[in-house]
């Protein structure tokens, strides 16, 4: 004899799997969010529900899919995701108090091998994207540009400030460069 299960809802959507499909709901869940988003930072609705609309390099990037001027591309944003994870993972591999706060870390615990070469990698990339930086600081023509405030400010503290979205541009072409994200331009020679 059949079991007999209980009866379904007609009329209801359904997911293959046959749950009660919620997505009309999760659309109009964060309206309010998303439509203060629109105010506040000047986006249309699908950019406002992009959640690269949640950080200031993010909107950067949206800005620069529609061809603004004031954007940066896609490859520019990864660079500055690759930015920040690097930042953080050597932040926790040199056991720095901001590190310390998020539970990670702390103290000689006799930590594994796997930990202690992981941190050797973190510290390298670390210090190899410090290098890419440096160097395009130093080049005779963005010297007087501030890349590591805009790193900083931009990137790690989620700050606007549109004065240093160039500085910004020129560091995470550096960084993407040293990544391989994005292909490395030929300079010309200065005697030419």
């Amino acid at each position: 004899m059949a079991r007999a299960g209980r009866k379904r809802k007609i009329g209801v959507k359904r997911t293959p799997s046959g749950a009660i499909s919620r997505a009309k709901s999760a659309y109009s869940e964060n309206a309010d969010g998303i439509a203060l988003r629109m105010k506040v930072f000047g986006l249309t609705e699908q950019d406002a529900r992009d959640q690269k609309a949640a950080t200031y390099v993010g909107r950067l990037c949206l800005a620069g899919r529609r061809n603004n001027a004031d954007g940066i591309t896609d490859a520019q944003y990864e660079a500055a995701l690759v930015w920040r994870e690097a930042y953080e993972n050597f932040q926790r591999a040199v056991k720095s108090p901001d590190a310390l706060r998020t539970g990670v870390g702390g103290g000689d615990q006799g930590e594994s091998e796997d930990y202690a070469r992981w941190c050797k990698a973190a510290i390298a990339r670390w210090k190899g994207i410090e290098d890419a930086v440096r160097l395009e600081q130093g080049y005779h023509e963005n010297r007087g540009a501030n890349m590591w405030a805009a790193l900083d400010y931009l990137v790690g503290r989620d700050q606007q400030l549109p004065h240093m979205i160039g500085d910004l541009r020129l560091a995470l072409n550096a960084i993407g460069h040293h990544m391989g994200m994005i292909p490395r331009p030929q300079r010309q020679s200065r005697a030419a």
